[in-house]
């Protein structure tokens, strides 16, 4: 099994069984961004730990909404909260849970796949919201189309 610890989407991502391709003597990975754009996305949904700063830009991009949208989704006073949310970078946010919960939520809801908020209703949000990061989000790129 071989894993590549990928930095490109602003975090590291470990990307298991990647297909690989060689360029001028240098194995590289042969990914479709966007397709791992969008499997990144979905991973993040199921996190089992809170978003780190990286994250929530990422999935702020992923969205394609300004700071000062995502303060006013979530309900925050201004977009300062999420600048120094996405200021933190590979630590824990700080975002509280209760906007986690909600950022969780509309992101199944762009996935369109809604049979995942009852898993994350039902106790999903429980644990995951307790735990800190632990290490890379981990890809199986096998399982990706």
């Amino acid at each position: 099994m071989e894993t590549l610890l990928f930095k490109e989407l602003g975090f590291p991502i470990l990307l298991v069984n990647p297909k690989m391709i060689e360029i001028r003597g240098h194995k590289l990975p042969d990914l479709n961004m966007k397709t791992l754009q969008d499997t990144v996305f979905r991973a993040l949904i199921d996190k089992p730990a809170r978003f780190t700063g990286a994250e929530v830009r990422f999935v702020r991009k992923h969205l394609r909404v300004t700071q000062k949208e995502l303060a006013r989704v979530l309900e925050m006073a201004n977009h300062t909260v999420v600048s120094q949310w996405e200021s933190k970078e590979d630590a824990v946010s700080g975002m509280n849970r209760s906007a986690e919960a909600l950022l969780r939520t509309w992101m199944v809801t762009v996935v369109n796949e809604p049979e995942r908020i009852r898993g994350l209703l039902e106790g999903g949000f429980t644990e995951t919201l307790r735990t800190e990061p632990s290490g890379p989000l981990s890809i199986d790129m096998a399982a990706v189309a």
